[in-house]
């Protein structure tokens, strides 16, 4: 047997009995101001995903799909598909507070973040009326939250698993506050000036609109997003990304 093989078998006995990486450390249980930074390490020094954490991409964010239905009774009634995008700026979230992450799983876990916007480009397809307005179209599109506060949580659910103790998101919940939302849905009725004059006016009364579909962006995110954490709190029993 090689020198070279011999390492490498060794090196990946290590990974597989091996807890949270150390660079950077865990933190202690509960010690907000440590998993704050540890926070914006991963969201901003690994964007691309990280493996030895489960890890996937943040920034670009994959968004497979985000469907906004909005019924009659609302100024915005609405068939709206979002496909095939992503998300951008998620690198720049900053902590702001969280609760939760100590010794006991079974508990409401949060993290409340901000940053100065996230972007979400792709294609999409529309079709209802808002403020009574006509409204179609199916192209590319831009949709970017400015100043968004962006908070999630779950309630940890304990598990066992090769005789160690692993958590499960149950009840996982993600909201977005942006101060101010900006749109741009491309070649609305297949016409630019149109086009053009329907996006102007969703931009000057988006402040109104958004709320009204907010529930909706709110759901597509939290689906998109419960499965990268899912994969990282799968990664290791939950005492691993702890210190002692």
């Amino acid at each position: 047997m090689t020198t070279k093989l011999v390492i490498l078998i060794l090196a990946t006995i290590g990974i597989a009995l091996g807890g949270f990486p150390d660079d950077p450390k865990p933190c202690k249980y509960g010690d907000a101001e440590c998993i704050g930074k540890l926070f914006e390490y991963f969201v901003s020094q690994k964007p691309k995903g990280d493996d030895s954490i489960g890890l996937t991409s943040i920034d670009p964010l994959p968004v497979k799909k985000i469907p906004v239905s909005v019924g009659s009774d609302s100024p915005v009634n609405i068939d709206l598909s979002i496909y095939d995008g992503k998300s951008v700026d998620i690198a720049t979230l900053k902590f702001i507070k969280m609760k939760g992450f100590g010794k006991d799983i079974a508990v409401n876990h949060e993290i409340v973040s901000k940053s100065e916007t996230l972007t979400t480009t792709g294609h999409y397809n529309l079709t209802g009326k808002v403020l009574l307005l006509p409204i179609s179209g199916s192209d590319t599109c831009n949709i970017t939250l400015i100043k968004p506060t962006l908070t999630f949580g779950w309630t940890g659910v304990p598990y066992e698993k090769d005789g160690e103790t692993y958590m499960k998101l149950d009840k996982f919940y993600l909201h977005l506050e942006p101060q101010e939302v900006i749109v741009n849905f491309n070649n609305l009725y297949n016409d630019k000036a149109l086009s053009d004059n329907m996006n102007h006016i969703l931009n000057e009364n988006m402040k109104d609109l958004y709320p009204e579909m907010a529930e909706h962006v709110d759901k597509g995110f939290s689906n998109i997003v419960r499965k990268v954490l899912m994969r990282v709190f799968a990664k290791y029993p939950y005492n691993k990304f702890f210190m002692n």
